[in-house]
């Protein structure tokens, strides 16, 4: 995540976003991280898979390869 400050923005602003939704409880920031991470990967691995046409059988390498990003990046 450190390599790409818009990823890492995005995870931040996404968390900021579910944190307030919540009511803004202490302490959780960690897992309110961990949900912007999970949501982040969701929407890049479904407009990929989308983009590519929805190819069946092709849903959990587009997960792996979503998830790699994600992590590195």
């Amino acid at each position: 995540m450190k390599r790409d400050p818009e990823l890492a923005q995005a995870v931040r602003a996404t968390a900021y976003f579910l944190w307030e939704q919540d009511g803004r409880p202490e302490g959780r920031s960690f897992d309110y991280w961990l949900k912007a991470k999970e949501v982040l990967l969701r929407r890049l691995a479904y407009d990929r898979w989308l983009a590519e046409g929805s190819p069946l059988g092709r849903d959990y390498d587009i997960w792996v390869e979503a998830s790699k990003e994600i992590d590195e990046g």
